[in-house]
């Protein structure tokens, strides 16, 4: 990122008002691929204080991870009442993955593949234990955005 460009999109944040600025930065937490990594990053970058940014990010990740897990146990819900049918491939292989990390592992991991509220959605719509997946959604979701948080503020002191 160019210093023109963070200065350009600092002052444009700076306009709005405060309570924009933070309900900016939880909408950036629910969008998947983005999360409370970029909002707790970008947050940081356009001024607001590094412990705002985070909340307000992992405030917006955690609903997404909540809808998630509550739409990925009614799909698992929905297919224990038909059980005739056996596991897709997919299925088994986000299984077997599980199995040999254990949720809390293949949760604080995945962000580095996909989305956690995906995640979440996964875990849950093939039968894992729904609030296992939640505690350690929300781990993730904190864990990844308070490193990004570090981030932005180192990124801060580099460039001034």
């Amino acid at each position: 990122m160019s210093r023109d460009m963070m200065s350009s999109l600092a002052s444009s944040f700076d306009s709005l008002p405060f309570a924009l600025q933070i309900l900016v930065v939880a909408v950036i937490g629910v969008v998947p691929f983005l999360e409370s990594y970029v909002g707790a990053f970008v947050g940081t970058l356009v001024g607001l204080p590094a412990p705002v940014a985070l909340v307000a990010t992992v405030l917006g990740n955690v609903l997404a991870v909540v809808v998630a897990v509550a739409l990925g146990s009614r799909i698992a819900q929905r297919r224990e009442r038909q059980r005739e049918q056996p596991r897709t491939s997919r299925q088994e292989k986000v299984i077997a993955r599980v199995d040999r990390w254990g949720v809390p592992i293949a949760s604080l991991l995945a962000p580095m593949v996909l989305a956690i509220s995906l995640t979440a959605f996964i875990m849950t719509t093939v039968g894992l234990a729904r609030r296992q997946v939640m505690v350690w959604q929300i781990a993730a979701v904190v864990l990844w955005g308070g490193i990004f948080t570090a981030f932005g503020l180192g990124l801060l002191s580099v460039t001034g």
